[in-house]
């Protein structure tokens, strides 16, 4: 037992002595090269290269953020437009979806307009700034994000190339930047008066019907855009200005 005592104590010494020798190897390094460590300059270097990292990894993080906001926002849209059509057939009545502009605090919105509901087959508010999302009866909606907003076609890019994703068999004329209207049918339609002008329809006997709705972030201008074919399809999409080309989210 003393020995094996006597040999640890040795091991001990001799560890103490290789460590007390590496931390003066490290803050001396080699006395014969003149070397006493990192200069003033390579420190500054370094401190460089340290900020650049952040900085560069910084402006991923705030783009990938910006990038989720857009995408998440159109695909809400697109989820939205998708429970119009399942409340339009089942409610036997046509819904528009409008998307109400963020004011004060209230952040914007998108929202199916069912309320009121009138004996002539209109319903809702109408479109804002005149008409406004009703919170009560249930009314579906979701939140868009602050820094996305909906645009007008005649600024969006390459949309000559986005309807022949779409709908490249429709004639300029069906296709609309406006609200998208589902019939009681399930269909895009738009809304009409009736033959003998005493009410108001909307359905695929009026004839095929598209709609196409764009967003663009406002912090990296970055766009997205939801589509509705003639037969009804929602699709999400993602404008690449690389390719200058629309391709599917």
């Amino acid at each position: 037992m003393g020995r094996l005592t006597r040999c640890a104590k040795v091991h001990v010494r001799f560890a103490i002595a290789i460590a007390e020798s590496e931390s003066r190897f490290i803050v001396h390094t080699r006395s014969r090269s003149g070397i006493h460590g990192f200069s003033l300059p390579e420190l500054m270097i370094v401190v460089a290269i340290i900020f650049v990292t952040l900085t560069m990894g910084g402006l991923l993080v705030n783009t990938t953020i910006q990038m989720s906001q857009l995408r998440g926002s159109a695909t809400r849209y697109a989820e939205l437009l998708q429970t119009a059509r399942t409340r339009a057939a089942s409610d036997d009545r046509f819904y528009s979806v409008y998307i109400q502009p963020a004011a004060g605090p209230n952040t914007s919105l998108a929202y199916v307009d069912v309320y009121p509901q009138l004996v002539n087959g209109v319903s809702g508010h109408g479109p804002p700034p005149t008409g406004f999302y009703d919170p009560g009866h249930g009314v579906p909606v979701t939140t868009l994000s602050t820094s996305v907003l909906p645009q007008p076609v005649a600024s969006a890019p390459a949309t000559a190339n986005l309807k022949n994703l779409f709908c490249a068999a429709c004639a300029p004329n069906i296709v609309s930047n406006g609200a998208p209207t589902w019939g009681p049918d399930g269909m895009p339609c738009k809304a009409n008066a009736s033959l003998d002008l005493s009410a108001t329809v909307c359905n695929s006997a009026g004839g095929p019907m598209a709609y196409v709705t764009y967003f663009q972030s406002q912090t990296n201008r970055e766009w997205s855009a939801v589509t509705v074919s003639p037969a009804g399809r929602i699709k999400t999409w993602y404008y690449s200005a690389d390719t200058g080309t629309w391709t599917p989210q």
